[in-house]
């Protein structure tokens, strides 16, 4: 799941709407409804603020969906052609 989709899970969890995150967290309505649509990513220091506001662990918003986890891409061998006399 999107750490857009984890914090609005956490907030509805609790309850809230997103004017009560407002409320709690001091950040604004638009910038939080952009952030739970992966519209904007907020730094290390909002969502601890978020996850304090909403009484979760940053752990909470770091699940990985084993389904959505993308492998690194493999590298592929390119041959050098040979030169052409």
């Amino acid at each position: 799941m999107s750490l857009g989709k984890e914090i609005k899970k956490a907030r509805i969890d609790k309850g809230w709407k997103q004017q009560d995150l407002q409320a709690a967290t001091g950040l604004s309505q638009k910038y939080l409804s952009a952030v739970e649509l992966d519209k904007a990513h907020p730094s290390f220091d909002v969502m601890k603020q978020i996850a304090r506001a909403l009484g979760v662990s940053l752990d909470t918003f770091a699940k990985e969906d084993e389904e959505t986890t993308v492998s690194p891409p493999t590298r592929q061998r390119t041959r050098k052609a040979a030169p052409v006399a």
